[in-house]
């Protein structure tokens, strides 16, 4: 998250899931879970996510405003 500069709300986004899922799988409360192909869509999504922080493409999110941060999660997301 540091390196990426992402927040909560952008890891909910990049990997559809709720807020409160993602803030509890941020704070070591609450572990990966749910049906197997749930498990593997979000597995294939942090290495996606790893990948594009390693290769500098897209990360760390520059500063904007949370509209504009909310688009540019979104297209990074879809590239």
């Amino acid at each position: 998250m540091r390196d990426g500069n992402l927040t909560g709300a952008d890891l909910a986004r990049w990997f559809d899931r709720p807020d409160p899922t993602v803030r509890g799988w941020i704070s070591g409360k609450q572990n990966l879970g749910g049906a197997p192909l749930d498990v593997a869509f979000v597995e294939a999504q942090l290495v996606r996510l790893e990948s594009f922080l390693k290769k500098k493409q897209g990360l760390p999110v520059p500063r904007m405003t949370p509209a504009k941060r909310i688009e540019y999660i979104n297209e990074l997301r879809e590239r």
